[in-house]
């Protein structure tokens, strides 16, 4: 990494250090309704009225809950779901966090405020976050006794710390795009594991984004979030070798042929996911 790459980098760390203490780590673009979800689902006394009265102020956001509540791949009941309180409570206060950090980030690429290689990462890390979301949804359902609708929201968040990064483009508009994308695959994943922290959420998340990039990493005792995700990240990148890559054989996704076997024939379902998110 350049030496204006690196000060950049420390100079996020700063930020990011700074933020923890004062208790505002937030990601500043996000939607002012994604922002008042987020903040109400650290509490747990929070009831599901209070995230549908929330939900009410971003009629957008409201109309795509409902349409995944009805949606064939997270469809909970034969019958559709036109109340936005049904819906709530029958997908969770995971799918309404999912759904909602989805909708904050198809906004963002809506806008033009980042310079040219910030908007590139920022396109980037939406296409990544769907697909690898996706990913994580089949596999947790389909190989593992992990709940699904937690896998993919934390597929989903594996790229908030690249996202923390890109809403301060205004710091490293001066990076060419071969450092900018070294200064966020250096820190995105601490980054974005102290979010999830400052968020409140589950440990094995936590751990999960921290780790992401350990492609390698070889874990002991049952199952969990981390392999799922280094397990869909490897999987997207057409990388099979279990030998290599413990996440593969712990997940019980086969090696090789086999592995992109189960890709192709959860197909139609990765896909249907995809399109729930994204559109």
């Amino acid at each position: 990494m350049s030496t204006t790459a690196q000060a950049v980098g420390f100079d996020f760390v700063e930020r990011l250090a700074q933020d923890l203490r004062d208790e505002r780590l937030e990601l500043p673009a996000f939607p002012e309704a994604v922002l008042r979800v987020q903040r109400a689902l650290q509490s747990p006394d929070t009831s599901t009225d209070d995230v549908v009265k929330i939900l009410s102020s971003e009629p957008a956001l409201a109309a795509r809950l409902l349409r995944i509540a009805n949606s064939a791949e997270f469809r909970r009941v034969d019958q559709d779901v036109t109340d936005l309180r049904k819906a709530v409570s029958r997908m969770g206060f995971n799918m309404v966090r999912s759904v909602s950090v989805a909708f904050a980030m198809r906004q963002l690429r809506k806008k033009d405020a980042y310079a040219p290689v910030a908007q590139t990462e920022l396109e980037h890390a939406w296409n990544d976050s769907v697909e690898i979301a996706a990913a994580c949804f089949v596999i947790a359902k389909r190989f593992t006794r992990l709940n699904p609708d937690q896998a993919l929201l934390t597929g989903l968040l594996h790229v908030l710390g690249r996202l923390y990064i890109i809403m301060r483009s205004k710091d490293v508009a001066e990076l060419g795009e071969a450092e900018f994308r070294q200064v966020a695959d250096s820190w995105h994943a601490s980054i974005g594991k102290a979010i999830l922290e400052s968020w409140g959420l589950p440990e094995t998340m936590q751990s999960a984004i921290e780790h992401q990039d350990e492609l390698e990493l070889e874990l002991e005792g049952p199952v969990c979030l981390t392999d799922v995700l280094i397990g869909a990240k490897l999987l997207a990148a057409q990388k099979t070798d279990a030998e290599r890559y413990p996440a593969l054989r712990r997940v019980g996704v086969a090696a090789g042929d086999r592995a992109m076997g189960v890709m192709e024939e959860y197909a139609e379902e990765l896909k249907g996911v995809r399109s729930s998110l994204s559109e």
